[in-house]
């Protein structure tokens, strides 16, 4: 009696968790499409401005897909994964290459460390600035698709 109680139960929980986890936010969708598939350029870290050509290939910089996240440093590339719950994003496994770099810049090593503090965004379609915990600016960048 017990087992046919359980299983039922358990079914309808899960299905219930599930439709709940995919549930559709209209203000995440929205977001998510002035995040994805576009060129970010850095053009300001920790409040200081950043002038860069964005067809150089050492321009840091930040693309969103579906569920991957790309970019580059200034120097290395770097890819990983990505999650959104409103305004809220946060990385996971990202990785990066390891090239030696010429350029005697602390600017990869800034945008990199700028990256593991964020914990939300506020997107355009021109403009997107990833905040801290604190609601800080600490990363803005140009749309430069």
């Amino acid at each position: 009696m017990l087992k046919s109680i359980l299983i039922p139960t358990c079914a309808a929980l899960t299905l219930g968790m599930v439709g709940c986890a995919t549930m559709s936010n209209p203000s995440t969708e929205r977001n998510l499409n002035e995040l994805q598939n576009k060129n970010w350029v850095v053009s300001e870290i920790y409040g200081t401005k950043m002038t860069a050509d964005p067809t150089q290939s050492d321009v840091p910089s930040i693309q969103f897909d579906n569920s991957r996240v790309s970019g580059s440093d200034g120097c290395n590339r770097f890819m990983g994964g990505y999650a959104v719950k409103g305004t809220q994003i946060q990385f996971s496994n990202l990785a990066s290459t390891q090239k030696a770099c010429l350029n005697a810049t602390d600017i990869p090593q800034k945008y990199a460390q700028a990256l593991t503090q964020v914990t939300h965004y506020d997107a355009s379609k021109k403009e997107l600035k990833f905040l801290d915990a604190n609601d800080k600016v600490i990363l803005k960048f140009e749309n430069v698709k």
